[in-house]
């Protein structure tokens, strides 16, 4: 998992790039079909669309701390007879054998170490600074034999749960000076926290989601072949319904871009020329964008010239 994580910042960071990019440039509609007898097109809310998409990314950054962060540690301990022929003296020279065993959250195993002559544990203190210059103590439970220091496991305690790190220190004590006690089994479970961070997952994937399906969305289709011209106001991805209004194609005289200059600047608008006089907005608001307005002004009309 730790190989896997570089690549996931890559991955987040060029998401960010591409949905940072989506948002400054100057493309409030995009053309998603363009053939001989349709053109196809759409006005989707960038701002809306953005915000969604990087709330979402905060719900795949809180699900990937469950592959990460979240484990379960677990130690069994046997006392093993030394002398199986002296049956009095069995205890006094039996040894301890303890397997450290770490699953993920969803019980796989992780890794795995065997401990030969186990003799105690200890709670050891760390200490660490913060940016503000506060101290931040942290706590991890050791292991002990004759040659080495083990932790119990990778991630340390805070002070919330310190108490959690000194009971479990207490029931391997309590096991090492009772000598009757052949087995041990403790485990520290961190699953409650896998949980919390499946529920701000999906609280993030659908905030997100509604944030983007809130905004206006407007589909534009020009329709040789029944000589018609659909135009579709939705939101909600069009689950509550739709408004449709249908224009015939010889009803368009012109198209043309309307400006309005306001005290917030110049915004423009695509609007048809109908026969009747009527002017019909292709894009139900005024945005910015005159140049890429006029592009498509240009595509439209040279696609109902066409043949």
């Amino acid at each position: 998992m730790e190989n896997q994580t570089p690549l996931l910042h890559y991955i987040l960071f060029a998401i960010d790039l591409i949905l940072i990019w989506d948002l400054v440039r100057d493309k409030n509609i995009q053309i998603y079909e363009q053939t001989q007898n349709q053109l196809k097109c759409i006005v989707q809310p960038k701002l809306l669309r953005f915000i969604g998409f990087f709330i979402g990314q905060i719900g795949i950054i809180s699900l990937y701390t469950i592959f990460t962060i979240i484990s379960i540690t677990q130690i069994s301990c046997d006392r093993v007879p030394q002398n199986l022929q002296a049956s009095r003296i069995e205890q006094k020279s039996s040894k301890i054998i303890c397997q450290l065993i770490e699953f993920d959250f969803f019980g796989h195993q992780k890794s795995q170490k065997q401990i030969s002559g186990l003799i105690g544990s200890r709670l050891e203190k760390q200490t660490k600074t913060d940016k503000e210059g506060k101290i931040i103590y942290k706590y991890q439970v050791q292991l002990l034999t004759k040659t080495e220091s083990i932790p119990f496991r990778r991630s340390t305690y805070s002070d919330s749960f310190s108490e959690e790190a000194e009971f479990i220190i207490l029931k391997i004590k309590n096991f090492l000076v009772q000598p009757l006690e052949t087995s041990l089994v403790v485990k520290q479970d961190d699953t409650l926290v896998g949980y919390a961070a499946i529920g701000i997952t999906i609280f993030c994937l659908l905030l997100g989601l509604l944030i983007i399906a809130s905004g206006s969305f407007i589909n534009c289709n020009f329709d040789k072949e029944s000589n018609s011209l659909s135009i579709s106001h939705y939101k909600w991805f069009g689950i509550l319904g739709k408004s449709v209004f249908l224009y015939s194609l010889n009803e368009i005289v012109d198209i043309k871009v309307k400006s309005f200059y306001g005290e917030d600047g110049t915004a423009h608008q695509i609007t048809l020329m109908l026969e009747s006089g009527e002017r019909v907005p292709l894009i139900g608001t005024y945005s910015s964008g005159f140049k890429e307005k006029q592009e498509i002004v240009k595509i439209i009309k040279n696609f109902l010239a066409s043949n």
